[in-house]
Order: structure tokens, then sequence, then C-alpha cells
């Protein structure tokens, strides 16, 4: 890979509120390679083990906050609030919707469904242990209905 190549905007830890630097991402995120399983004398990403984080992508990032199952996802959603998911607001003059003022604000989406009940436990989504495919959203983008549910852009 290229020299200064970036794929993504980085990721953030919510439990200290800062950068996770890019060459600790695959260590932290539990990604590299062994040879524990492997397949085929290949070194694959064992299954992880760190079951008391959760991540979730806003904006291109990834947030990495400590949270369960048993938590409600308005727990969750207070968390990353804390932990400093406005960062990824863009700049005024340059969004669409008002951006994340305050934790009600933000929309978490896990299998393609909407968490949208602020009381009820993560479990009831389904959402497991250590889950690291969830994604948080500005309420006001999702409730746009920008783009269209049909157009290509969610191909």
């Amino acid at each position: 890979m290229a020299e200064g190549v970036s794929l993504g905007k980085g990721a953030w830890d919510c439990d200290a509120n800062k950068e996770i630097p890019a060459d600790k991402e695959a260590e932290v995120f539990e990604e590299i390679a062994t040879m524990e399983l492997p397949f085929e004398g290949i070194p694959t990403v064992p299954p992880r083990k760190d079951r008391a984080h959760m991540v979730f992508f806003c904006g291109g990032c990834r947030y990495r906050v400590t949270a369960a199952p048993a938590w409600s996802v308005g727990r969750v959603k207070q968390a990353l609030w804390a932990g400093g998911i406005s960062r990824s607001n863009k700049p005024p003059e340059r969004r669409a919707t008002p951006g994340l003022q305050r934790w009600e604000d933000l929309a978490l989406i896990y299998a393609g469904q909407v968490l949208d009940d602020n009381d009820k436990p993560m479990a009831e989504y389904h959402v497991p242990p250590g889950c690291q495919c969830l994604i948080a959203i500005e309420r006001a983008k999702l409730e746009s209905g920008k783009p269209d549910p049909d157009s290509a852009y969610w191909n």
C-alpha cells in the first residue's frame, strides 16, 4: 500500500475521548492475523476476545466505547456523546442538517434496524457483546429521506 494513503477518517476512543493512532487501530480492534486458526496455512484474524466494547461507524470514523447488551440504547448514546462523537459534525457552513447538538440527536442502527427506543436494552435488538458493526448517524439525516430508499446510493 502506498505511504500516506487514507481509507477512512481514523478511529476514536470514546472512553478516553481521544484519537486512536492509526498504527494502533489493528491492535485495538483485534484485526491482526495470527496462526491461532489458520486456513490452509494462511494466518487469519481470530475471533475477537474483547466483549466489553462496541464499535460504531459515524461519518467515516470508527468510535469505540465501553457498552454491554444489557445497557439501554439511551445509555449507549450518552456514552458516545460524552466520548466525543459530536466531532463527526461537519462545519456549519458545509452541512445540510443541524448536526449533532445533544445525545438525543443520535440514531443507532444494527443489522439494518434502527434502535429507536432509548429505554430498551441493546440485547432486545439482538446486539451481541463486543459488536463492532453498528452505525451511529444524525437522526435528522436518517429521517430526511435523502437519498431515496430506492436510490442506487444504497447498492
